[in-house]
């Protein structure tokens, strides 16, 4: 088995490299044909490293792991995706690492426990023409993360502190996005979209827990929608959409759709941004299907108690 580790120097605050090099060669003293350690260089170039890798595999097992944030995450997914003899793992060294999220109880920074990890498989959502581990977004959610990466470089500004000022400034933009939603089960109908995730995970945004009821390995994805409504209502909305309270709540049933499928499509009366796992794209469709127990996930080790 290989371990190979795919770092993003620049997706924190500071070059993780300097420390997480030094700590992967110390793990792996005395079995240095074991590992493999890839400095990213620009966009892309995760993707294509991993997508050579695979198909230079011969069968050999092969375990990425992506030190970066979801972004990086992203780029690494397009490339093994498909790849018989590939596991991905994920070691959060980013501003917001939201997949991760959805797995609490498991340490993620633990390098030794992510080697020792075992491989468990979830869904995946064919989102267009790539895929996605966590969640897709359309909406305020997209405009956001389009306009985040501006902030999150900003001294003493977290994840959720730079999707907090982007959402200040998409609060006082144009909003509504009106589209036509085509269900597998036969469902049609037309919402002005004010925000919406089509989710596999549960988090995004610097921890923002848009699809509360997720599940990673029933094949299904959880449509959330928030209907267009007023800037003062948005202030009493948004803390419960925060913390995924918005679901249940019965003051809110007149403004939320919460469903599941299995795909949908969405056309869009205007070109609309969308986020694939903090990846922007503009368009005025959407096609989305979940591709069941698609990716094999290396869990960490969970030490003994």
């Amino acid at each position: 088995m290989k371990h190979i580790f795919v770092i993003n120097p620049t997706a924190g605050k500071t070059d993780v490299s300097v420390t997480l090099v030094p700590r992967i060669h110390t793990l792996f003293a005395g079995r240095e044909k074991e590992v493999e350690i890839h400095l990213t260089t620009c966009v892309g170039d995760a993707t294509r490293f991993v997508r050579e890798h695979c198909a230079a595999a011969g069968g050999e097992r092969l375990r990425f792991y992506s030190c970066g944030g979801d972004g990086t995450m992203n780029e690494i997914l397009q490339g093994l995706a498909g790849c018989p003899d590939a596991a991905l793992g994920v070691i959060p060294c980013g501003s917001g690492n939201d997949f991760v999220r959805s797995f609490p109880g498991y340490d993620f920074t633990d390098l030794e426990a992510q080697i020792a990890g075992e491989e468990h498989m979830i869904d995946l959502i064919r989102f267009n023409d790539t895929w996605s581990a966590n969640l897709c977004s359309a909406g305020l959610d997209s405009d956001v993360c389009k306009n985040m990466t501006r902030y999150k470089r900003l001294p003493f500004v977290t994840g959720s502190g730079a999707y907090i000022l982007a959402l200040i400034v998409a609060f006082f933009s144009p909003m509504g996005k009106k589209a036509h939603f085509v269900l597998d089960d036969g469902r049609t109908f037309d919402e002005n979209v004010l925000i919406m995730v089509m989710s596999n995970g549960g988090f995004y945004g610097g921890g923002w827990n848009g699809a509360p009821k997720f599940n990673v390995e029933d094949g299904l994805m959880d449509l959330c929608i928030v209907r267009k409504i007023s800037r003062p209502r948005i202030l009493k909305v948004i803390g419960k959409y925060q913390k995924g309270r918005h679901v249940d709540d019965p003051t809110m049933a007149d403004c939320v759709v919460y469903t599941r499928c299995r795909s949908l499509t969405i056309d869009f009366e205007q070109p609309t941004t969308l986020n694939a796992d903090g990846e922007v794209s503009e368009s005025t469709h959407v096609e989305a299907h979940m591709a069941p127990l698609a990716l094999p996930l290396i869990l960490p080790k969970k030490k003994a108690e």
